[in-house]
Order: structure tokens, then sequence, then C-alpha cells
């Protein structure tokens, strides 16, 4: 069997559905994937393949003629043994009956429906998938179902598209702070969730250091000192941030067993939500400097009655401290669920514990919370959004202002409430 990059060796024994092979370049990804796939080819398993690109023809001189090139230098196959059709970028390997055929998402610069038709397909091989939208990568995941081989496998080919990017829906983003030529800058590693059922190896030329000529690895290294950015995205494999202004940085993940451990003082703040934006509740544990933030509620159209049931389901008692934003019609709900007892069946005798939030200039609040160590809790999905995406609006330079853009901002809104407030309340 020909060499192959033992950072890859996962794949052969994995039962993902997805396997993601990313980072810089030079690692040797697409060397690999189309490896792999002339070893699932020419097994006596039942197995059907697919190359796939946003583009038909982009296959032609990228993976087609890898495949090619895989079975020109593979000493144990007669080329004989192979039909090899160069109009339609397809292999077929006689002995055993098994394919691997093309598909793209676009052809003649017009969008195909063709992707439906990817009959019995059992492995999908995508490069360049940071180039597809995630509904198309929606809709071609959800027409593989045979069940004629015992798995099925989507390998998805990439260098990381920015922070945004619908790739990283099934991650945890980590910060990573790079310095380069004495200047920091902030950049993101990926971690698959737990529940995503993505085997995720991640690579660089680093990795693939033996298979490449001096030349190369000096061009790449080159960057360095030439183009920081391309360096650190493209070369290193770092996730970039992808947009100027960010407001929040160097918050810490924790887990939610080592937060529930946490025996602290802890409150509860609300952002009301209207207008379609989301009630968003979190629970703060504190104590000096450090802040330990989890996302309880995200939901929007509840009416009081309704947000009611939900903080009590949560396990807030009517004894717990509530803090939440008075404005905009935030101080009648406040007095709606300081007396909600009253109206409502909810078997409480009393109503909630709830108290306005000291708001203050948006930006001396903001500069509490960034005074402090945060850590906030692994579950919290729309607390990690919020806090990538919480950004100063720009000038017509592009230049961050010192007036954040009203969005992104509910349990960011929720933090500041709580630093605001604490000389108050507790």
């Amino acid at each position: 069997m020909p060499y192959i990059n033992a950072i890859y060796s996962p794949v052969y024994n994995t039962n993902c559905r997805y396997i993601d092979i990313w980072g810089g370049r030079g690692r040797g990804g697409s060397h690999f994937g189309t490896a792999y796939f002339l070893h699932l080819l020419t097994l006596p398993d039942y197995f059907r393949g697919y190359f796939v690109r946003m583009a038909f023809n982009d296959i032609k001189d990228s993976l087609f003629q890898d495949i090619k090139d895989r079975i020109s230098e593979d000493e144990r196959f007669d080329i004989s043994d192979f039909n090899i059709n160069n109009a339609n970028y397809s292999v077929h390997y006689k002995p055993t009956g098994n394919f691997i055929k093309s598909k793209g998402f676009m052809a003649d610069k017009n969008r195909t429906a063709k992707m439906k038709s990817l009959a019995g397909a059992t492995h999908v091989l995508i490069e360049e998938a940071n180039e597809i939208s995630g509904d198309d990568f929606n809709m071609l995941d959800l027409s593989l179902r045979t069940t004629k081989a015992d798995k099925i496998e989507i390998i998805r080919i990439f260098n990381p598209p920015s922070k945004n990017h619908w790739i990283w829906r099934d991650y945890n983003l980590h910060e990573k702070k790079i310095n380069i030529n004495g200047k920091d800058k902030i950049y993101f590693m990926a971690e698959p969730k737990t529940s995503s059922n993505i085997l995720s190896i991640f690579s660089t030329y680093k990795d693939n250091i033996d298979n490449l000529q001096k030349s190369t690895i000096t061009k790449l290294e080159s960057f360095r000192d030439t183009d920081t950015e391309y360096y650190c995205n493209q070369v290193l494999g770092l996730i970039s941030e992808g947009a100027k202004g960010r407001i929040y940085s160097g918050w810490q993940m924790i887990t939610d067993g080592a937060y529930k451990a946490l025996e602290l003082p802890k409150v509860y703040v609300i952002d009301f939500g209207y207008s379609g934006d989301p009630n968003a509740i979190i629970e703060v544990k504190y104590e000096k400097e450090y802040r330990y933030i989890r996302q309880m509620l995200y939901e929007s159209g509840l009416d009081n009655i309704e947000l009611a049931k939900r903080i009590l389901a949560l396990g807030i008692t009517t004894r717990d401290l509530i803090i939440a934003d008075y404005g905009a019609g935030g101080d009648h709900r406040i007095a709606e669920l300081r007396r909600i007892n009253r109206y409502a069946d909810l078997e409480i005798t009393e109503g909630f514990n709830i108290r306005s939030a000291v708001k203050g200039i948006i930006k001396v609040g903001i500069n509490k919370v960034r005074s402090c160590k945060i850590f906030m809790t692994e579950s919290s999905a729309d607390g990690w959004n919020e806090y990538r995406e919480y950004k100063w609006a720009l000038d017509v330079e592009k230049n961050p202002t010192d007036t954040p853009v009203d969005k992104y901002n509910h349990i960011m809104d929720c933090i500041r409430y709580f630093e605001m407030s604490k000389d108050r309340y507790y």
C-alpha cells in the first residue's frame, strides 16, 4: 500500500458520518482524500463514491487528476482494470464493479438540482467544502441514505473560512492569540461538539514536511513577513475573525459540570424581547473579578405568563434575585412579574424578586465587563455566538467607533446589566 501520512490514519477506523480534513495549505489533504477513495474503490465491499465541488468543471484538474495520479503511482494495480472516463470524470473498477463519479452544484454557471441523484452513494468527497452553502450541503446530506453499505461517509476538505461560516455550526470555537512580528492577533481553533458525529483532522504543512519541496516550504513561511493575515489563516490554518470592531475577547469556556460545581453567590438577569427579539435569561456566579455565565433562556414570543412559567421551569424561585432591563416597556413587565401570582395559575404564593437593572452609559458598562475575567458554559450556544458577533459600529473609513451595533446583544446586555447593578443589589 502506498505511503499514507499517519495523521490521517483515524479515518480508516472511524464510525463518524462526517470527516473534516482541514487546516493550512500544503498539508496533503486532497492527496489523502483521493488515496482513500482509491483504497475503497478497489476493495470487494460495495462502494459508490462521488467527487463533489461547487463547479463541476473544476473537478477535472483537481480531484479527477489526483485520482488518476494515485492509480498510476500504485504498482499493485493493473491500469487495464480501470475504466477512466475523461468526459464525465468517472472511474470504474472492473474487478469489483465499484465506481467513482463526479458532481457539481453548478454547471455552466447555472445551479443544478442533480445533487439529489447521487444514486446509492456510500461516500462523498467534497473539495473546497467552504465554497458551498449550508443549504446545498444539507440537500446533499439528506440525499444519502443507501442501505447497501455499513456506513455513509461525507469527507469535507477545506481551508478554514471565517468564524461566521456555516461549516462551524457543529464546532466550538476557541480563541488563540498569535504574536506575529510583535503584534498580538486573535484567531480561533475549532473543536467538534460532542454531539456532532464529526471526525476532525487538522493539519498544516508542518505535518507534511517530508513530502514538500524545500522551495515550497520557503514560500509558505515567507508569508509570515509579507502577508501576516494570509500566513495565519491559509498557512497556519487558523480561523479568522472575518470582520473589524469586535467588542469582547479573551473569554474562556467552562464545562457545565464545572460550572454546576461552583459554590458561589448567583444572580439571574433578564433582557426582555420585543418585536421578535428573544427573551434572554442568564445565571451569573461571581467572586472578586471572576464572572461565570450560563445561558438559561433564549426564546422569543413569550408573554409574561409564559415567561413566568419558563422561569419556574428553569428552577429559579421567587426568592432568587433577578435583575431585568426596565427600558422600552420593561418597567411594566417587571411590575407584572412582581405580582404575577395574583392573576396567573402558577402555584406560587408570591411574585418574583425582580429588580430594575442599573443601565448607565453603555460604553461604561462594556468597560466594566472587559475588566472582568469571564467564563461561559460550553452549552451557552447563543451566548458564544453573540460574544463573537457583538461589534462596534464602523465609521466611513471602516474603523471602529465608540457605539456598539444594536445586534447580537441580548445576553451581552444581560452581562452588562449585572456588572452595572452589582453595587446596588448584591
